[in-house]
């Protein structure tokens, strides 16, 4: 069973042009308790210590498929896309990217 990082929970939502959503997250397959990265050490350890598979904008460019071209992402949860998810986004044809909640919609706040 998968578990959040330790170091922070990230979720990226993509907002498809036709309105679909696509959600990731940073997940790992062996969660700790303590981050195991040190202060300014790249993210070797998110894979082969807590066994993440990816950020979160790069799972939901992975749920999202094709629908990723022309839709906007939003990152909660950190006040950053790292430089690799970035260029992963915009390669993949998002149009925009914003650090925070996505907007809530009419019909789900009635809901």
């Amino acid at each position: 069973m998968k578990g959040p990082c330790a170091k922070s929970q990230v979720k990226c939502t993509l907002i498809a042009r036709d309105g679909e959503r696509f959600v990731g997250e940073n997940l790992c397959a062996v969660p700790q308790v303590v981050c195991p990265r040190e202060p300014g050490e790249g993210y070797d350890k998110c894979i082969t210590i807590c066994g993440q598979s990816g950020h979160a904008e790069t799972m939901a460019l992975a749920a999202a498929g094709d629908k990723a071209r022309g839709a906007r992402a939003y990152v909660e949860g950190h006040g950053y896309a790292c430089r690799d998810c970035q260029i992963q986004l915009f390669s993949s044809g998002v149009e925009a990217l914003t650090i925070g909640a996505p907007p809530v919609e009419i019909a789900e706040a009635f809901a």
